[in-house]
């Protein structure tokens, strides 16, 4: 059970069908409000939740920045919620566009979060990579399948975590001499990873693994934020083989994550690498994202 304001409890995994519930009755299409990623980076985050005005409220609590709460999920009384949410911690951050609108004009400060917009794709335009500004795409792939012509692409079940985060290692070992990801990135991911291997089923996880020469080469892992939007949490590829991420994504999306008409990338957390990748295969939206305080 959730308590009531203001008593706090850290979020559970015995509380997923609870908050699954609240999240179904206002849906959003963020990827902070995808119950698989509340639960999976918690150890990071260190989420607590409670109720007001029978709305959920989590509050975050990240080692690398002040404590902040997400957008309430309900709509009940909510300008009251919002300010008891902002007395209390001073911010509420990661809103949505449509918590927005909610809102009364004017009452709040509102500066929009450049960092944290998520990108939203069709999927089938990522499954066909068509037309001439997929060029580049499509070669790496070619190039990949020439140079490994007997690699798989397979389900991923919790069964790989050993192999899984062997690979996230070479992969972080690849990129810890840049400022974008220092120790506490790694940990963080890591953390994030482990425990989306423990609660697989119970959170819905799905994904796909690249199988080269019988060897774990690059992995996916997503969950839905509704029925027609998947989340993509995790996509790792071994750094040292070309093309790898490509050949990962073209799979994934003809073969894992295609039954969804739409697929949210996530956010590029100010990355330029990970922005001009995200770019390259052109969203068809970006999802705004914004910090509300008073």
């Amino acid at each position: 059970m959730i308590p009531i304001f203001p008593s706090f409890k850290p979020l559970e995994i015995s509380q997923r069908a609870e908050i699954a519930e609240h999240l179904a009755a206002t849906p959003r299409d963020i990827c902070e409000l995808c119950v698989g990623n509340l639960f999976i980076w918690q150890d990071f985050d260190r989420p607590r939740v409670t109720l007001i005005n029978e709305n959920v409220c989590v509050t975050i609590n990240p080692p690398n920045e002040p404590p902040y709460y997400l957008e309430p999920f309900g709509a009940n009384k909510l300008t009251e919620t919002v300010d008891i949410c902002l007395r209390h911690a001073g911010r509420i951050s990661r809103a949505s566009e449509m918590f927005i609108a909610l809102l009364p004009p004017g009452a709040y400060k509102i500066n929009s979060l450049r960092s944290h917009f998520d990108y939203i794709y069709l999927t089938k335009d990522l499954a066909e990579l068509k037309g001439k500004k997929y060029d580049g795409k499509r070669n790496h792939i070619k190039k990949f399948r020439g140079r490994h012509p007997g690699y798989e692409y397979l389900p991923l079940g919790n069964g790989m975590k050993k192999e899984a985060l062997a690979l996230f290692e070479k992969w972080f070992v690849s990129r810890e001499e840049s400022r974008y990801f220092p120790r506490l990135a790694h940990t963080a991911q890591k953390g994030a990873l482990t425990t989306a291997f423990t609660y697989f089923k119970e959170l819905g996880l799905f994904g796909g693994t690249l199988m080269v020469g019988g060897k774990l080469s690059g992995f996916t892992i997503g969950s839905a934020i509704r029925d027609d939007l998947v989340s993509i949490h995790f996509a790792y590829g071994d750094p040292s083989m070309r093309g790898i991420s490509q050949t990962l994504f073209y799979e994934a999306f003809n073969k894992t994550y295609g039954a969804f008409k739409y697929a949210d990338l996530e956010q590029d957390l100010g990355i330029p690498g990970l922005r001009k990748m995200k770019l390259s295969y052109y969203p068809m939206k970006l999802e705004k994202k914004y910090e509300i305080t008073l």
